[in-house]
């Protein structure tokens, strides 16, 4: 038997629903969890910086310690800094171009409290995995785990503190430079 001419297309409107579900279905998880986050009093960038950020996460988790076990930690590695690289780059850069493009003037970002302290701990992270690894010859082990989740348990513990001791007025304010509406 051989396939209809219109396989092809049917192939295509197939994975074309599929995205359209997957988009409808992310951006009603992400209004729950706005939702949940306005009931217990906490801020759009704390849920992103925290729960939003762990489940977009997961996956890779679950990708790469398969590869770790398959005895390809060094694909494994790759991943962890190609990843979040990838989503920083395409994801922010096309954002900011369509953005841009759509409404044809540069748009505002708003700096505030918790991004600059996401900022600062991501840097922080990035010198100290190089400065641990360079140290150590390239040769990771237990204590560069333990060194990445202590900074990572340091930063949660900034963000919720951030959040219960100035609330999220002042942490979603802006606190970078004032733009003009020229």
């Amino acid at each position: 038997l051989t396939p209809p001419p219109y396989v092809h297309a049917l192939a295509f409107a197939g994975f074309a629903a599929s995205v359209a579900w997957i988009y409808v279905l992310a951006a009603e998880l992400v209004h729950v969890l706005q939702a949940v986050g306005h009931i217990l009093g906490m801020s759009n960038t704390l849920l992103g910086l925290t729960v939003l950020s762990f489940a977009n996460s997961v996956g890779d988790l679950v990708a790469n310690m398969a590869m770790c076990r398959a005895g390809m930690p060094a694909m494994a590695a790759a991943a962890c800094i190609g990843a979040p690289l990838l989503n920083l780059l395409l994801g922010l850069g096309g954002a900011t171009l369509l953005g841009n493009w759509l409404v044809r003037e540069p748009f505002p970002i708003t700096l505030n409290m918790q991004l600059y302290t996401g900022l600062c701990f991501l840097i922080f992270a990035l010198v100290a995995m190089l400065a641990y690894a360079v140290a150590n010859k390239f040769q990771v082990g237990l204590w560069f785990g333990v060194m990445l989740m202590l900074i990572y348990g340091a930063f949660l513990s900034t963000c919720l503190g951030l959040e219960m001791w100035g609330g999220s007025r002042l942490l979603t304010a802006n606190i970078g430079p004032e733009l003009s509406a020229s």
